[in-house]
């Protein structure tokens, strides 16, 4: 009788692959995936949407990549469009389809990030075992999965993982990196992601002697030219210095915040980097490639509330190897039924967000809607006095209108952001802060400290209050 050696011979043979798990699998992944495509179905909450589609148009129009603000009142800085490329698309998306279309982008945008994590693992380890850990990577990102660039930088970042990994097992440089950082760094300020991993990697494999001092020069030609492709976007070598304009006032800004330790996303990518940890200690260590990508992943998970999900889809690919050898799982290539899982779970995921989107995101999530008819009665150029999350909503909804504030924080110093919270809290000087910017008209949260202090004797009367905002004028 013949000695069964190959592996798919040997899953037949095993105990464990007759089990309900092992047994259903190959469904498993493409069940994660639906997630991935419709938790973000729905109607459109991030602030920051609304602006990145104005981008989009005003981009369309001029072709200005670096430009003076023409929208806000009270920005101070040039604005360097950055992100471009899928703020373009999400203009298109708008244009032909409204709210839902850029409804529908993100769920499309979510299941992308979805299917690189799920390849990025499934490389490494079994059906059950990926799905296992992208669903871990699906909490962690789960507050991340907003219609912002940052998508890109996701699945970018699962890509790059993934192919510096297999770079660490057979030296071959994988050249075709630098178009794709080219095209990362004309979608989202944190390009720089991929060029760090690959030089991380080049550095570990050094340290491991997997590679002499000249390969490993050689190696490190991929990340180098990435990083030099990068001033060839049509933003130039200005894309280079336009991360540095928000370092000012991050400490005003909630997601550039430590993540708080009950915080969900940050539990989840914990637990991967654990398992990585737990697997190193468990072989007695010595992989200095997974020691330095582990160490980057726990930065990015503990430092900034925004990159808490990127930190887990650098550890998927790693996690997944790491328990992929611990349970000993049978990890034949994937058969044909979980590839048409996957594609069908994909595309059915599509189709019934398309369906849903004109009804679930017809009308924004946020912003003053009860007072669209007063606000375009406004003459065009009035300067609005506004709470920020409803800035890049004016800017969308109400282009002829210029407002005092919004999520762009790059784009304004600390003492305008400072004067704004000091406005909007009705900390002593407030009124100030309305003479700075030129508002004649404000749009408020009816319970913010300051319409109350408007009120009393200040000057402004109330024009109109509905669905929780108020319009003054003065």
């Amino acid at each position: 009788m013949a000695v069964v050696t190959d592996s798919k011979a040997r899953a037949v043979h095993d105990p464990g692959s007759s089990s309900p798990a092992a047994r259903l699998g190959w469904l498993l992944p493409a069940l994660v995936l639906v997630l991935f495509a419709l938790k973000p179905l729905g109607p459109l909450k991030d602030p920051d949407a609304y602006w990145h589609v104005v981008a989009g148009e005003h981009l369309v129009q001029t072709g200005q990549f670096v430009l003076d603000d023409p929208f806000g009142a009270g920005t101070e800085k040039v604005w360097i469009l950055n992100q471009w490329l899928p703020e373009v698309l999400m203009h298109w998306a708008h244009a032909a389809y409204g709210l839902p279309g850029v409804a529908w982008l993100l769920c499309l945008g979510s299941l992308l990030v979805g299917v690189t994590v799920y390849a990025a693992c499934r490389r490494r380890s079994s059906a059950l075992v990926s799905a296992l850990v992208l669903a871990v990577t699906f909490v962690a990102l789960s507050g991340s999965l907003s219609p912002r660039p940052q998508l890109v930088t996701f699945a970018l970042a699962a890509v790059t993982t993934s192919a510096w990994l297999l770079t660490r097992e057979d030296r071959r440089a994988r050249w075709w990196l630098v178009p794709l950082s080219w095209l990362w760094a004309c979608s989202h300020g944190m390009w720089f992601v991929g060029p760090v991993i690959g030089g991380l990697v080049v550095v570990g494999m050094l340290l491991e002697r997997r590679v002499s001092v000249r390969e490993a020069a050689r190696l490190a030609l991929v990340p180098v030219l990435s990083v030099a492709v990068a001033a060839l976007t049509p933003v130039g070598p200005r894309l280079f210095t336009s991360p540095f304009q928000v370092s000012g006032v991050t400490s005003m800004i909630s997601e550039w915040q430590p993540p708080g330790l009950t915080n969900a996303g940050l539990l989840a990518a914990l637990l991967l980097l654990a398992v990585v940890v737990a697997a190193q200690m468990m072989r007695g260590g010595g992989e200095w490639t997974v020691a330095l990508l582990t160490v980057l992943a726990l930065v990015l998970a503990v430092t900034w509330s925004r990159t808490t999900g990127l930190s887990a889809v650098v550890m998927a690919p790693l996690a997944a190897a790491a328990i992929q050898q611990v349970t000993r799982q049978t990890d034949p290539s994937p058969s044909r039924r979980e590839r048409l899982a996957v594609l069908v779970s994909g595309v059915v995921s599509l189709l019934l967000a398309a369906v849903l989107s004109p009804t679930t995101a017809a009308f924004p999530g946020i912003g003053p809607n009860g007072l669209d008819a007063a606000l375009a009665r406004l003459p065009a150029g009035t300067v609005v006095c506004n709470d920020q999350a409803v800035g890049g909503w004016l800017m969308l909804r109400h282009a002829g209108l210029r407002p005092a504030m919004d999520t762009r924080v790059e784009l304004y110093t600390g003492e305008r952001i400072r004067a704004y919270l000091g406005f909007i809290a009705a900390k002593p000087g407030w009124e100030t802060y309305p003479q700075l910017v030129g508002c004649t008209f404000a749009v408020l949260p009816t319970d913010a400290a300051v319409v109350a202090a408007m009120q009393a004797g200040r000057g402004w009367e109330v024009v109109v209050k509905a669905g929780g905002f108020v319009l003054l004028r003065a």
